[in-house]
């Protein structure tokens, strides 16, 4: 017992030092993987134009696959953090599994509740305020057609491999990061959830404003909880509230 004690301090005293790594993963990985890809992409489609069908889903969002394509690469995200966590030997520190008991159930349901909730009353707020148009909406430089085609890449990598990617990284080695430091939770939370709403680029400032909410809330389970189990299960619940909206959506006649 007090050896695994001692080993689960040096862990700690390891995450809390762990400054740039934690700073790179949560403002900056997403856009990195992104950007290695699109690199590599355009080098194979300049060097043999016969690939460009295969390699135009990772720039072009209205390609069907563009989403199958989006979670292959949270996959690689998630096994590189993986890896990179191993190595430094602070995994059980920052990707703590926690509890998924009935009281924490409950309270994951009560999160994704709440978050549905703010969700809507800003988006009526704001569409009220822009004479009917929705500020929740995606930047034109992000918009994108969703069909038929697209849901099933859009299920994958919205609703199962972006809440796993997003909760290792915010609420897992970035929240990790700050309590190993001493920070107040609440307030490790905050920072934590506004690097999470800062990643989400393609909205304007009411969208951000709901993500930064459910970070708050992400967070909360993550505390009360002792770990990312309910956090990730609140998250994919969350996306696939959205992805049901995306589908009624497209299903309207």
């Amino acid at each position: 017992m007090e050896a695994t004690i001692a080993d689960e301090d040096d862990q700690r005293r390891r995450l809390a030092l762990m400054v740039l790594s934690s700073v790179v993963w949560s403002l900056w990985g997403y856009e990195i993987l992104i950007a290695i890809a699109s690199q590599i992409a355009g080098y194979h489609e300049s060097v043999n134009t016969a690939s460009e069908a295969f390699w135009l889903p990772w720039w072009d969002m209205d390609h069907p696959l563009s989403g199958v394509y989006m979670a292959v690469l949270l996959v690689a995200g998630i096994m590189a953090l993986v890896a990179h966590l191993r190595v430094a030997g602070v995994m059980r520190a920052a990707l703590p599994i926690g509890s998924l008991g009935p009281s924490i159930l409950g309270a994951v349901l009560a999160a994704v509740l709440i978050d549905v909730f703010a969700w809507e009353v800003i988006a009526t707020l704001t569409t009220s305020l822009d004479a009917g148009e929705a500020l929740l909406n995606e930047r034109e430089d992000y918009a994108y057609t969703l069909t038929l085609a697209h849901l099933p890449g859009e299920f994958l990598w919205s609703v199962v491999t972006a809440p796993v990617f997003e909760e290792l990284v915010f609420r897992g080695l970035l929240l990790g990061f700050l309590l190993a430091r001493g920070w107040n939770p609440w307030l490790a939370v905050a920072v934590s959830s506004a690097a999470f709403a800062g990643t989400h680029s393609q909205y304007y400032l009411p969208g951000l404003l709901s993500v930064f909410i459910g970070g708050l809330l992400f967070g909360w389970l993550r505390i009360l909880s002792k770990g990312l189990a309910a956090p990730i299960l609140a998250h994919s619940l969350m996306n696939g509230w959205v992805f049901m909206q995306d589908w009624s959506g497209i299903a309207q006649p």
